[in-house]
């Protein structure tokens, strides 16, 4: 009957609404597909060793930060900066992933500037660490802070884009 009304018959509706459902379906793959593909490299290196190590740092100075005022909490403080040592002894073995970007005449000193910036972070590491020890709070937190403008400094310098 609708064809002697003069309106479109019922099938051709269905129809032209799923295939408009399905080119939306396929752009919002396509859409997730994209977004993804530009999302795995960037967490590349943070499966490397070097990503590791860092990350074990980051963790334990994210701790360290949230209970830095809590007396109670000062032996798990030192003992999460002493891991933080050590993991940052570990990451200076390594090269960050930039090495490869940079030109063959001025990688030795990249690299020499990057084991010097792990140098310091171990020796903040230290500060931080004697700080908790002594129960000198505000000296923690200005070490803790140190450490983390260090880190900005440090990840535009060797991190990666």
């Amino acid at each position: 009957m609708a064809g002697k009304t003069g309106g479109t018959p019922a099938g051709k509706i269905q129809k032209q609404h799923t295939t408009k459902t399905t080119q939306m379906k396929l752009t919002h793959l396509f859409s997730l597909l994209a977004a993804f593909a530009i999302a795995v490299p960037a967490f590349a290196e943070e499966d490397t060793p070097l990503g590791k190590e860092m990350e074990k740092i980051g963790k334990n100075l994210k701790a360290v930060n949230r209970d830095i005022a809590d007396a109670s909490k000062k032996a798990d403080n030192v003992k999460k900066v002493a891991e933080a040592k050590e993991a940052c002894a570990a990451a200076s073995k390594f090269e960050p992933a930039k090495t490869k970007e940079v030109p063959a005449a001025e990688k030795a000193k990249f690299l020499e500037g990057y084991k010097a910036s792990m140098v310091e972070m171990g020796k903040g590491l230290d500060a931080l660490k004697a700080a908790l020890e002594a129960g000198k709070t505000d000296e923690a937190k200005a070490a803790l802070d140190k450490l983390n403008a260090g880190k900005k400094e440090g990840h535009k310098k060797y991190k990666a884009d």
